[in-house]
């Protein structure tokens, strides 16, 4: 996890999708299918609070469980305290 995040408190999808290896648009898939609450900073970009990521991967919808059961515990920990 080489990525620096400036902000402890909130994250942008490109932040959450390079720290966990996912594509872009799964992350905004996720939002976009209300699984995962975020706040839209600007027309294109989703700002996502610490307490909803943990909220979300904590308690992912059924669809989903496996998939996220199989993310980078480390990168998982790395988002959740915020290590900047």
């Amino acid at each position: 996890m080489s990525k620096q995040i400036a902000d402890s408190h909130n994250y942008n999808c490109h932040q959450i999708a390079s720290v966990l290896s996912l594509n872009l648009s799964t992350v905004r898939l996720w939002i976009n299918r209300g699984w995962l609450k975020a706040n839209k900073r600007f027309p294109k970009h989703y700002e996502i609070r610490v307490v909803h990521l943990k909220e979300f991967l904590e308690n992912p919808p059924q669809q989903i469980r496996k998939r996220i059961a199989s993310l980078d515990t480390a990168a998982i920990d790395y988002l959740l305290k915020g290590k900047a």
